[in-house]
């Protein structure tokens, strides 16, 4: 009879803890919260297996839907990686929601889901996770496709953590942006890079090719790598996407600061902001830290802390890490650098970030991830997702820009 009630207690356990959030050894105890959870229950054993065994075969991660959202929430199971230890003091947000964002309108002209609710748009678009700070406090966090407890990648948004690095450093007086990189690497010298300011390639105008295969990942020493590439254009006149200018400043940093990359964002950035969790951070088989690409992956509210430090409410801290020059910095663009158009903003490349003639500045990466400032406005706005299997992603860009420009986050 004993050995039946202990059965039957055994299953009433499992069944209890099924749906139960993703526990992580990192998890705080701290009040219940109040974000929208959306009844999100996470991958099934069944589809855990059939990604691994796509990937086994030979199969690439990229392809997207939910096979890619596995890969985006499970990095650390499928790619080389280091580990960036999480704060000894941990900064707890305040949350305060709030019913005017949460049921924010969306533009009507999206490709998707335009005239929604923010709440709704979350739910039926491709969104993995959403949260709005204003004034430090959160006013709207949702996680629709993900637990708040993920480490969730964020690709290329990591260049704006080089960026910030960089940043550091140059307030020290360590680096000089406005020498040429050849200054810093002597194998440079003879090469494309030479004579390319440091600021050039801050601001994504390096003018070298983008190379199909990242060469200086396939090296074992990636900055001989990186010298074969070649300069196709004059540096600082057009904006070009290059993974290789990210590659170029980890290595920088490194050098300047006697550091791993690794080691450096966790000193410097990551202790410094609160994080609540440890963050990963991709690296080669040649170990270098892949910041260019794969990235750091977070979970959504330790990198809105990251976004926050560029904020008033942020920079009140005692760790503070944006300098007022670096901010500045990042809102005194080359108007030769001209991104993109965003609805009727044009956007500038500008530190690693998109920024707007307002003083907003934006990072989005491959299918949905993003992080949004408002310096002026006291906001950040961080959000991942996940594009669809006919590649249609969340256009969450462009609802942060809406947001910001509504007048629910003007200051008094």
């Amino acid at each position: 009879m004993k050995n039946i009630i202990l059965v039957l207690l055994t299953i009433f356990l499992l069944l209890a803890c099924k749906n139960e959030p993703k526990k992580d050894a990192n998890i705080l105890n701290t009040t219940s919260p109040k974000y929208e959870t959306y009844n999100y229950s996470g991958f099934t054993k069944e589809e855990m297996y059939a990604f691994h065994k796509h990937m086994y075969e030979g199969g690439n991660w990229t392809v997207y839907g939910d096979t890619e959202r596995y890969f985006y929430l499970n990095f650390s199971e499928i790619k080389n990686h280091s580990r960036i230890l999480k704060s000894d003091i941990p900064r707890i947000l305040e949350e305060m929601p709030r019913d005017d964002v949460k049921h924010f309108i969306t533009p009507a002209d999206l490709k998707k889901g335009g005239g929604l609710s923010l709440n709704d748009y979350v739910q039926q678009v491709e969104v993995n996770g959403l949260i709005i700070i204003h004034k430090g406090k959160i006013v709207f966090e949702g996680y629709p496709r993900m637990f708040p407890t993920d480490l969730h990648i964020n690709m290329i948004i990591t260049q704006v953590f080089v960026s910030t690095s960089i940043a550091i450093l140059e307030n020290r007086g360590l680096i000089d942006t406005s020498k040429p990189i050849d200054h810093y690497f002597d194998d440079f010298r003879g090469s494309g890079w030479e004579g390319v300011p440091v600021i050039d390639i801050l601001n994504m105008s390096s003018g070298i090719e983008w190379p199909l295969v990242d060469t200086y990942e396939l090296n074992i020493d990636p900055i001989k790598g990186l010298a074969t590439l070649k300069s196709v254009k004059s540096s600082g006149t057009e904006h070009q996407f290059s993974n290789a200018d990210a590659a170029v400043l980890t290595l920088l940093v490194e050098k300047i600061s006697g550091l791993t990359f690794r080691d450096f964002v966790e000193q410097e950035i990551w202790k410094k902001i609160g994080s609540e969790y440890s963050a990963l951070l991709g690296i080669n088989t040649n170990g270098t830290s892949v910041s260019h690409a794969d990235g750091m992956s977070t979970t959504l509210r330790d990198l809105a802390k990251f976004g926050l430090a560029f904020t008033p409410s942020g920079k009140k801290s005692d760790n503070s890490i944006i300098s007022d020059a670096h901010l500045f910095k990042i809102q005194d663009v080359n108007k030769n650098l001209k991104r993109s158009r965003d609805v009727e903003d044009m956007k500038y490349s500008s530190y690693q970030w998109d920024v707007y003639d307002d003083g907003d500045f934006y990072k989005g990466a491959h299918g949905g991830q993003g992080l949004y400032i408002s310096p002026s406005k006291d906001l950040v706005i961080a959000f991942f997702g996940t594009a669809n299997i006919d590649r249609q992603r969340n256009q969450l860009d462009v609802i942060s820009r809406q947001l910001s420009k509504s007048g629910l986050f003007d200051l008094e």
